[in-house]
């Protein structure tokens, strides 16, 4: 056993020296190797967390924003919402997972005729699929609830959470227009 190892190291020594000595004669090709692969390994790093980004975003719009009917609903992008809040003077934004119960009755009384005159305000919409740990954390909220949130300046200045109304079909619509107007000038 001893002398197996003894012959797996001395091949090793062997083969290490033998690459030093071709590294050294080829010294201007072997940095252009290996700076290829830098450059290389790089590129491919920077491409997979853009395609994740925009595969994330195409399945939001397919399979989320796309079943919206609501025109008092305006999609928020993915990984957006941060920059959203800083850059309007005022927003609302309603989180929720795009689906269970709470998020269907919300939807429902949305596209119902007779709610939506009296509606006064539209609003933004983050679902909650991607990063919801993250979102919670943020935003002190429970990723399974629906919850509406108005920001001015940057600055959370009014929440409700539809869970917590008694009667949805009555509290919800006052309830949301009294948020503040989403749409103040900058």
């Amino acid at each position: 056993m001893e002398r197996h190892l003894a012959r797996a190291k001395e091949k090793l020594l062997i083969f290490w020296r033998k690459f030093i000595i071709i590294v050294s004669e080829n010294e201007r090709r072997s940095l252009m190797i290996a700076a290829s692969l830098v450059i290389f390994a790089l590129l491919f790093s920077a491409s997979a967390v853009f395609a994740q980004k925009t595969i994330r975003q195409d399945q939001l719009d397919e399979l989320v924003f796309d079943s919206l009917k609501s025109d008092h609903l305006i999609p928020l992008e993915y990984q957006t919402v941060d920059q959203k809040i800083k850059d309007t003077k005022a927003i609302s934004i309603m989180f929720s997972q795009p689906s269970g119960t709470s998020f269907e009755n919300v939807m429902t009384i949305l596209d119902d005729p007779n709610q939506q005159t009296m509606l006064n305000r539209k609003f933004y919409y983050y679902p909650i699929v991607y990063d919801s740990e993250t979102i919670a954390k943020n935003y002190q909220l429970d990723p399974r609830q629906v919850t509406f949130i108005f920001f001015h300046n940057g600055k959370e200045k009014n929440r409700f959470v539809v869970e917590s109304l008694k009667d949805l079909n009555n509290e919800f619509i006052p309830e949301l227009n009294r948020l503040p107007m989403w749409d103040l000038k900058n």
